[in-house]
């Protein structure tokens, strides 16, 4: 099998301390002299270093140094710095009963005779997702599942880690034309669904609010929502389309009143809207307070669609959207096994979607024809 860039760098390094060129208590060129040397990035450097401290061949010292102290393998420090079980990384945005806690549980339930996961949050924010990836690179895990923080801004250190065939999973998302394995729901066809189920009960203007998230998960749903109306033949409105939301975003500092009150104008400027789509669950909720506060009714005076659902298991009398609900368990299963089989077959490259369910609740009610 053709070597990883790192791993090449790792066998000249370990060649250069076994035949003395790099004796035993002599201090590594600084990480730029070694990334000129080699003609290789800081990612595949820091691989290649930490291959060699785990094989006790090296100690690394912050603010200090890196210095050779072994000049062959130390068994005995390779035995106390191996795991039985390959060590992932994984980065989740965040997660909650809405969406995330059951994923990150078929992921958990799943990899705990496979593998060991630690999981750390980004909340959003980029430049953290980038520490995040660099910190795991450090641990030299086997491989990363990562739920982005973006689809327009991709991570660097994502895009070289693919470009060495390093094991990666994206959840939840889908970045196409790259040659990265994702697993998520088929959110185009479930904004489709859920369309179509408010045209059959006989609504003709229909709304959809989403947040100003850059993720490729909610302008699939939009795009289904899109492809709804065209399996009715019915006539799509761009201005129906609400993409003004901030609160739901991870660390926002926009009010949830500031969000409530621009539903309510946004159903104050459009009267003719009787349906609306929430692109996540707490949109949803913001929408029963903006009507709340216009003294509409859910259902009767307007209908209310959304994306995922805390489960009510033990209060039967709860309030119900009707909603999408995603295969959040298999999804962190297939995403466990997708990194485990990318580990010995690195060209192992996959993109699987799963199909979503449409699950009755209280929010929707039919039109009676004129």
């Amino acid at each position: 099998m053709k070597k990883l860039l790192y791993q090449k760098v790792y066998d000249q390094l370990k060649l250069a301390i076994q035949e003395g060129e790099l004796p035993v208590g002599a201090k590594l060129p600084a990480e730029k002299e070694l990334m000129a040397q080699f003609d290789v990035s800081s990612i595949t450097l820091k691989k290649a270093l930490e291959l060699l401290k785990k094989d006790g061949y090296i100690s690394r010292r912050p603010r200090v140094g890196t210095f050779v102290i072994n000049a062959s393998p130390s068994s005995e420090q390779v035995e106390t710095r191996m795991f039985d079980k390959p060590l992932f990384g994984c980065i989740m945005t965040n997660f909650d009963d809405t969406f995330g806690t059951i994923l990150l549980s078929g992921m958990l339930e799943h990899s705990n005779s496979k593998a060991h996961i630690i999981v750390k949050k980004s909340l959003g924010d980029t430049e953290r997702e980038e520490e995040i990836l660099q910190e795991f690179i450090e641990m030299n895990v086997a491989g990363i599942l990562i739920l982005p923080a973006s689809s327009k801004f991709i991570s660097p250190t994502l895009l070289e880690l693919a470009s060495q065939k390093f094991p990666l999973v994206v959840i939840d998302r889908t970045l196409e034309g790259l040659p990265i394995s994702s697993i998520s729901s088929d959110n185009t066809e479930a904004g489709r669904i859920i369309t179509e189920k408010l045209f059959e009960l006989g609504h003709k203007h229909i709304g959809i609010i989403t947040s100003t998230s850059p993720v490729s998960t909610l302008d699939s749903r939009v795009n289904g929502f899109i492809r709804g109306h065209a399996s009715f033949h019915t006539a799509f409105h761009s201005d129906y389309v609400f993409r003004e939301i901030e609160s739901v975003m991870p660390n926002s500092t926009v009010s949830i009143q500031t969000d409530i009150d621009k539903i309510a104008l946004f159903l104050q400027t459009h009267p003719e809207i009787t349906a609306l789509v929430a692109t996540e669950y707490n949109i949803a909720l913001l929408i029963k307070q903006a009507c709340l506060k216009l003294k509409k009714r859910i259902p009767e005076d307007l209908s209310v669609v959304c994306f995922d659902h805390p489960d009510n298991f033990f209060d039967a009398s709860a309030f119900r959207f009707t909603h999408i609900k995603q295969a959040q368990y298999k999804i962190g299963v297939k995403a466990v096994d997708m990194l485990l089989k990318q580990i010995n077959q690195p060209d192992a490259i996959k993109k699987e979607t799963l199909p979503p369910l449409l699950v009755k609740g209280d929010s929707v009610k039919a039109r009676k024809k004129n």
